[in-house]
C-alpha cells in the first residue's frame, strides 16, 4: 500500500506542545496558588498574630539597653629598680667587651585586658552595681553572673595600643558610670601590683646594701691595718691599673648577681629573663677568671707570680674599690625604688570619657518583628500545603482500601 507524505506520521513541534511532566508541574503550581488564595485568611491571621505577639514582647517586655565606652591609652612610665639594674649592667658589659643583654623591655609587661577581664574586676562591678537585678537573673551563682557580665561588658585592645571599655545597661547613666568605674579600678589594681613589685625589689636591695656596707667597713679596716703593718701605702701604677680593672670586672659580676636575684624574686626561678641573666653572669665570671689567672693584665706575667704582700694589698684595694662602687651604684637604684613606692602615677590615661548614650544600643525591635512575621508567614504556608497533601493522600488511601475490600 502506497502512502503519501501527508499520510506519514511525523512529530510536529510547536510552542503549544508540552510534555506530561510539564503539564503536571504547571497543574501543581496553579493548585498551590489556588490553595494559598483559598486559605489566605488563615495565613494572614497567623502572620498578624505573630506580628502582634512579637511586637508586644519587643516593645513592652524587652527593655532598652544603652552602651557607653571609655577610650584610654597606657601612660609612659619610668623604669623600675630591676630596669635600672639591667640597664646599668648592659652599659657596663659593653665597656668590658661583652654583648648587650637583651630580654624583657622596660614598660608594660602585661596587657591591661588581663586586669579588666579578671574575676576580681567582674565580681567587684557585679556587687557594686547589683547587676543580678539588671540581668533579671534568679541565680546567684557567680559563674552565671560572670557569663551575663561578659555579654554586657566588653574590653578590647585596639591595634593602635588604646583600650576601649564598653558597658551596656538599661540606665544610660549607669552604663557610663560602669565603664568609668572599670577604668578607675584598672588603674587601682595596676598600682597595687606595682606597689608589690616595688616593695619586693626594695627589700632585696636594702638587704644587699646593708651587706655591702658592712663589707666595705671591714675591708677598709683590713686595708688600713695591712698598710700600717707593711708600710705599703702607694702601689705601682701597673698595680693600680690592675686593681681597677679587676674591680670593674667584679663590680659587673656583683651587679649581675643583683640582677639575677632581682629576676628570681620578681619573675621566678624558671623565667626566661632569669636564665638570660644567669648566662650573662657566667660570661662575666669567665672574664674575671681570665683577668686574675692569665698573663697580660699587669704585664707578661700572671698575678700569682707577684709577692704575697703585693697580691694581698691588691686584693684588699680591689675589694675596697668593689664595695665603694657597688654602694655608689645601689644608692640611685634604692632612691628610685623608694620613689616608686610613693608615686601614684596612673597606668591608664582617659582619652575619651564615657558619656550617656543618646540612642539605645539594643534591642532591634523592627528586626525582631520583621523576622517573626516572615517566619510565621513561611510556617503558615508550609502548614496549609502539608495539611492539603495530608487530606489528598488520606482520600487516595481510603479509595484504594474500598477497592481492595
Amino acid at each position: 500500500m502506497n502512502t503519501t507524505p501527508s499520510q506519514e506520521s511525523s512529530p510536529v513541534t510547536s510552542p503549544a506542545n508540552t510534555t506530561p511532566h510539564q503539564n503536571s508541574l504547571r497543574h501543581d503550581v496553579l493548585r498551590i496558588l489556588a490553595l494559598l488564595v483559598k486559605e489566605r485568611v488563615l495565613i494572614a491571621s497567623v502572620t498578624l498574630a505573630a506580628i502582634l505577639c512579637s511586637g508586644v514582647i519587643a516593645y513592652v517586655f524587652m527593655p532598652n539597653w544603652y552602651a557607653s565606652a571609655v577610650n584610654a591609652v597606657p601612660a609612659k612610665r619610668t623604669g623600675s629598680g630591676l630596669d635600672a639594674l639591667t640597664g646599668g649592667l648592659s652599659s657596663a658589659l659593653k665597656d668590658v667587651g661583652l654583648s648587650k643583654i637583651g630580654g624583657r623591655t622596660s614598660g608594660e609587661s602585661y596587657s591591661f585586658t588581663v586586669l579588666m577581664n579578671s574575676r576580681r574586676m567582674k565580681d567587684t562591678i557585679i556587687s557594686m552595681y547589683a547587676l543580678h537585678t539588671v540581668f533579671k537573673m534568679d541565680s546567684t551563682e557567680r559563674i552565671d553572673l560572670r557569663k551575663a557580665y561578659d555579654e554586657r561588658i566588653s574590653i578590647s585592645n585596639e591595634t593602635d595600643g588604646n583600650y576601649v571599655i564598653t558597658a551596656t545597661h538599661t540606665d544610660r547613666q549607669k552604663a557610663a558610670e560602669i565603664a568609668t568605674k572599670i577604668f578607675e579600678l584598672a588603674n587601682y589594681f595596676s598600682d597595687e601590683i606595682a606597689q608589690i613589685e616595688a616593695k619586693t625589689a626594695l627589700g632585696m636591695m636594702e638587704r644587699r646594701f646593708q651587706i655591702n656596707d658592712s663589707s666595705l667597713v671591714a675591708t677598709r679596716d683590713s686595708l688600713t691595718r695591712f698598710s700600717r703593718r707593711y708600710k705599703l701605702y702607694a702601689p705601682l701604677d701597673q698595680a693600680k691599673a690592675a686593681a681597677s680593672a679587676i674591680a670593674d670586672l667584679r663590680v659587673q659580676q656583683y651587679r649581675q648577681e643583683l640582677a639575677v636575684d632581682m629576676a628570681k624574686s620578681i619573675y621566678g626561678e624558671q623565667d626566661a629573663s632569669t636564665e638570660l641573666q644567669r648566662k650573662a653572669l657566667a660570661k662575666i665570671g669567665e672574664q674575671a677568671s681570665r683577668a686574675e689567672n692569665q698573663p697580660g693584665l699587669v704585664g707578661n706575667f700572671a698575678l700569682g707570680a707577684s709577692s704575697e704582700i703585693s697580691l694581698e694589698y691588691m686584693r684588699l684595694y680591689a675589694d675596697l674599690e668593689v664595695f665603694t662602687k657597688i654602694k655608689a651604684f645601689l644608692i640611685p637604684s634604692l632612691e628610685q625604688t623608694r620613689q616608686d613606692l610613693q608615686r601614684r602615677q596612673p597606668f591608664l590615661i582617659m582619652l575619651d570619657p564615657a558619656v550617656p548614650a543618646d540612642k539605645k544600643d539594643s534591642p532591634k525591635r523592627s528586626l525582631i518583628v520583621g523576622s517573626s512575621a516572615l517566619g510565621a508567614l513561611v510556617l503558615a504556608i508550609v502548614f496549609v500545603i502539608l495539611r492539603d497533601r495530608y487530606h489528598a493522600l488520606k482520600g487516595t488511601y481510603q479509595a484504594l482500601w474500598k477497592e481492595v475490600r
